[in-house]
């Protein structure tokens, strides 16, 4: 759960991000250029545990989720290059998926950030939507280069 040191250091990782901050691609073998910046902030402060430092779903708590980590790696062959943004940030922020399927492990994200947030705290939402998008830039980097 958040807590209060969370929220402002998602308060500043917002602001930075509403600011504009830009990030710098680096090269990684096997994958597309991975971007540094804030959505590598997000990804290694929230993902990385499960989904692993490169995305491939080798995290270290991953032996202990009753189903592997999604290979983080390999959405664009499942959604398309570029990322389908839509459903990506659907299922990261979850409070709008339905449990049909049983629970999930991974953390509703929509609810997560900013959880202990005052409910009258300005532009919420469209801070958390603006974090899930830059953390699916982020993921966009982190694709595989496919072959044909």
């Amino acid at each position: 759960m958040a807590k209060t040191s969370d929220f402002a250091w998602l308060c500043v990782a917002a602001a930075a991000l509403l600011l504009g901050c830009d990030s710098e691609p680096v090269r990684e073998s096997g994958h597309a250029s991975a971007s540094t910046g804030p959505g590598q902030v997000l990804y290694l402060t929230y993902c990385e545990s499960c989904h692993g430092p490169t995305g491939e779903g080798n995290g270290r708590a991953a032996a202990s989720l009753r189903q592997p980590p999604t290979d983080l790696t390999r959405l664009s062959e499942r959604y398309g290059t570029p990322l389908d943004r839509e459903r990506i940030a659907g299922y990261i922020d979850g409070r709008l998926i339905l449990g049909v399927h049983g629970a999930r492990e991974m953390p509703i994200w929509g609810e997560e950030f900013f959880a202990d947030a005052p409910s009258d705290t300005p532009n919420l939402e469209a801070v958390r939507r603006r974090l899930i998008d830059v953390l699916i830039e982020h993921l966009q980097s982190l694709q595989r280069e496919q072959t044909t």
